[in-house]
């Protein structure tokens, strides 16, 4: 069993089309950790092959960023897409964001919206990010199940996490055993606890636990080693990841990738570090709060 901590990463989406398709494989690759086929010219066939399969949801962390005129119908615009001025169109579209200054409309929205309203031809009108458009920002999380459970009430975000269904943590690319990520009560007891146990160990943690002789931290550990010892039995016995994952605790490290309008990012911030309707869960503030105060310094918020 190896002990990770909880830690962030924003991602910064880079320029252009190739940019946006780039973001959507990153993002989407997080789920079945796959990431080791990320190659120079993979992330185009990537995305495509999502909208074949009509599996859009990963295309909402690519942000698309337009500029058109506020009002008025592009010259040569035909067919059903092009009924409504492309920035009367996303006007009224919840998933998207019109600044209009000075006779341009200044368009923020995502790929999803694009690929499903048959709008890939506005993809013509990319600009930006300027001054002017509303930002969206990408956040890639490390920490607990359980953590993920409250961030992902944030359901105007747009999420990727790493699927128990489909990873196998009996295998090799996971080192044959689960990663938990640390509590912030654990972090701050006074000894780290031993991240492997043998079965001598097991038993004798067992024995302090039915006895209920066991410390705070030995409850814990001992909750964990179990779990894992249990999934790698489940797995050896023939079982499949999506079923032995009934028994994984909630403190299994997954990974959690975010992207959202910084208007969405600040209810966010709201919630999950300043608490303003209640104490957030010190899990979700001790990745809530420094990632607020990045926001800051890169002038996102």
């Amino acid at each position: 069993m190896k002990i990770q901590k909880p830690s962030f990463e924003i991602w910064l989406q880079q320029p252009g089309l190739d940019g946006i398709y780039r973001q959507i494989e990153r993002a989407g690759r997080v789920c079945y950790k796959s990431e080791d086929h990320c190659t120079a010219d993979s992330a185009r066939p990537f995305v495509e092959r999502m909208v074949k399969s009509d599996h859009t949801a990963m295309l909402e962390h690519g942000t698309v960023y337009l500029a058109c005129p506020s009002a008025g119908r592009p010259a040569g615009a035909a067919g059903p897409a092009a009924a409504l001025p492309p920035a009367e169109r996303y006007r009224r579209n919840k998933f998207s964001w019109v600044n209009d200054v000075a006779g341009t409309a200044y368009v923020t929205t995502n790929l999803r919206v694009l690929a499903e309203n048959g709008w890939m031809t506005d993809l013509d009108l990319l600009a930006g990010p300027t001054p002017h458009h509303e930002r969206r920002v990408t956040v890639h999380f490390t920490t607990q199940i359980g953590t993920t459970r409250e961030f992902n009430r944030h359901r105007a975000n747009s999420m990727a996490e790493q699927s128990t269904r489909y990873c196998n943590y009996a295998k090799d690319k996971f080192g044959n055993e689960i990663t938990v990520n640390l509590p912030t009560w654990v972090a701050d007891a006074a000894a780290a606890p031993e991240p492997a146990a043998d079965a001598g160990t097991l038993a004798t943690l067992f024995g302090r636990v039915m006895a209920g002789t066991a410390t705070d931290l030995e409850n814990w550990q001992f909750a964990n080693l179990a779990a894992e010892r249990a999934y790698m039995n489940l797995m050896a016995a023939g079982r499949k990841p999506q079923e032995a994952r009934a028994v994984l605790p909630l403190d299994t490290n997954t990974e959690l990738v975010h992207t959202a309008f910084v208007a969405d990012w600040r209810h966010f911030f709201d919630l999950r570090a300043l608490g303003t309707t209640g104490a957030p869960h010190p899990d979700a503030r001790v990745l809530a709060q420094p990632l607020m105060e990045e926001f800051v310094r890169l002038g996102l918020l």
